[in-house]
């Protein structure tokens, strides 16, 4: 078994929990209350923002001209692709660009995004790598299972799971799943163990995120 299926394997409840989501589920048949994915929509723009920034220092942190490339064009399509696609996606919705920049984090997604970048600057190479896997390979496999189920009617719904289910994403994940398995070898067991630890709790910010979208929550006192 590859090292990147045993970090998997070994997070199978967290994953199954993130795939079984009602929010998750609610895009894959087309139930899902529109003003609950309007708030999914803004709080994830701020992930994305972090996101750019995490991959600026992982790009600063590669051990290899290779990765350093791989890293940065990833960060040059999300700043100038991803999130243009957003804002149109947004535009949709009445959500303004004005609107989307004034959008503040909820206590989940600064707390994952802090996560994030606590670990890009703190981390090695491998723990980079494998805090990331969670977002990209879950995303990946969630919308490859919801596409196997049939897509919905919803348009935005739809969009969403072709987007993650789309052969870019797909190439990216598996050259991220392939870069684990070649700064994992040789390691040792409390290495390793460490990066299991960073990839569940990885997943489990996955999970909150949904929760978090899903019940539109906020801080309990307002900014």
């Amino acid at each position: 078994m590859l090292a990147c299926d045993k970090l998997r394997k070994n997070a199978e409840k967290i994953w199954e929990a993130n795939f079984n989501h009602p929010f998750v589920q609610g895009i894959g048949d087309g139930s899902l209350d529109k003003e609950i994915f309007k708030y999914y929509l803004k709080q994830d723009y701020v992930y994305l923002i972090a996101f750019s920034r995490f991959f600026g220092l992982a790009t600063a942190k590669g051990d290899r001209l290779e990765q350093m490339q791989m890293l940065s064009k990833v960060l040059e399509a999300t700043l100038n692709i991803e999130m243009d696609l957003h804002r149109q996606i947004c535009a949709d919705f009445d959500i303004s660009p004005e609107e989307l920049e004034r959008t503040k984090p909820s206590p989940i997604c600064l707390a994952y995004t802090s996560y994030l970048l606590s670990t890009a600057y703190q981390g090695s190479t491998a723990e980079v790598i494998t805090v990331l896997l969670p977002c990209s390979w879950g995303y990946v496999e969630i919308a490859h299972r919801l596409k196997e189920k049939g897509l919905p009617d919803d348009k935005h719904y739809r969009q969403w799971i072709e987007t993650y289910s789309s052969q870019e994403f797909w190439d990216l994940n598996e050259w991220l799943k392939s870069e684990y398995n070649r700064l994992v070898e040789g390691i040792s067991d409390i290495q390793t163990e460490k990066l299991q630890e960073i990839f569940n709790y990885s997943s489990m910010w996955e999970y909150m995120f949904w929760e978090m979208a899903y019940k539109q929550q906020d801080w309990p006192i307002e900014l």
